[in-house]
């Protein structure tokens, strides 16, 4: 599984270390727009080929897929290139700005015999699946709450009078985009959609919600989802039912301890062993070699699902990304 990266991030960097992880992931090549940028973060990734223009690079036959961790509104655009250009796509979450792009790029991956992932980390962690294994052991699910607040490095330029691109309603950016999307990947990948969503945000003068609780009705019990990027406190996850509840640990992101509290019974479990994203690769690669098609499909309409809810959710504030 051989990947060229778009992007010099953080994220980037992590991914990058964290794939190498699992044995048959190579990393061949990267773009960048300025070469020399681009040669020092190749260099400093033991990356052997720069690109600086995206349909050159498109076109090598030695890269299999394409990974995108460019600005949230390039996702899209980005990703349509790489698949009308015959390569697979990995592209960062958020998967799309709104329902319409994200359909569209997994149909023109379904026309093209191509694949199409979201990196998102969570829902491929063994201690996800320890939960969805488990719940039946809390019996009926009334509430659950999700807390991911992290005051963000950037918040103070933005007060300043700067506007960070993830602060920047143009890059399509803002807590709900940012982080509190994976407490909804982790709520809809256990529960599927919700019945009723709504958004209750904080905002800056530039209409980009800073932080916000986002609110999920179902059949037989209600969620709550919480995001900051202005303010800080614990982070958690917690489903509670009748008979106990499940706590996460911090974020749902790391889901880095799981326990399963039943009456006066706890139980403590962690069975991630390998890096935080290593598992997505790890299954994005099985099913790239499999070419289990179905595979792909399925992941693929869960992050239309998680897409669904986020555009409700930015409706709630009047916010829309065309992208």
């Amino acid at each position: 599984m051989r990947i060229a990266t778009i992007g010099s991030g953080s994220i980037v960097k992590e991914f990058i270390n964290h794939a190498r992880e699992i044995q048959g992931v190579e990393f061949v090549a990267s773009y960048s727009r300025d070469l020399e940028r681009g040669r020092e973060f190749a260099d400093s990734m033991e990356i052997e080929h720069v690109y600086t223009d995206l349909e050159e690079m498109f076109k090598d036959s030695n890269v299999d897929f394409i990974y995108i961790a460019s600005p949230n509104s390039l996702h899209y655009e980005q990703a349509k290139m790489a698949l009308l250009s015959g390569k697979n796509v990995i592209v960062e979450k958020p998967f799309s700005g709104n329902e319409m792009r994200a359909s569209e790029l997994l149909r023109i991956a379904k026309e093209n015999n191509l694949m199409i992932f979201e990196a998102i980390s969570n829902i491929h962690l063994p201690n996800f699946k320890v939960i969805k294994e488990n719940l039946n052991l809390i019996g009926r699910i009334r509430l659950v709450q999700c807390n991911f607040s992290q005051y963000s490095s950037k918040y103070q330029a933005l007060l300043d009078g700067e506007t960070p691109n993830v602060f920047n309603p143009e890059f399509s950016g803002g807590a709900l985009a940012d982080i509190n999307i994976y407490n909804i990947h982790f709520v809809v990948a256990l529960f599927g959609l919700p019945k009723d969503v709504n958004y209750i945000a904080n905002t800056h003068a530039n209409g980009i919600d800073t932080s916000g609780i986002v609110t999920m009705v179902y059949e037989d019990f209600v969620v709550e989802c919480v995001g900051a990027k202005d303010s800080y406190s614990e982070s958690f996850g917690i489903i509670q039912g009748e008979k106990g509840y499940i706590k996460v640990e911090g974020t749902v992101s790391k889901m880095e301890e799981v326990s399963i509290i039943t009456g006066e019974d706890k139980v403590t479990i962690n069975q991630n062993s390998l890096s935080r994203l290593a598992y997505e690769v790890e299954t994005f690669k099985e099913i790239f070699d499999r070419k289990d098609f179905l595979a792909c499909q399925t992941l693929g309409e869960h992050s239309i699902n998680v897409v669904k809810v986020a555009e409700k959710a930015r409706r709630k504030i009047n916010m829309f990304f065309d992208l």
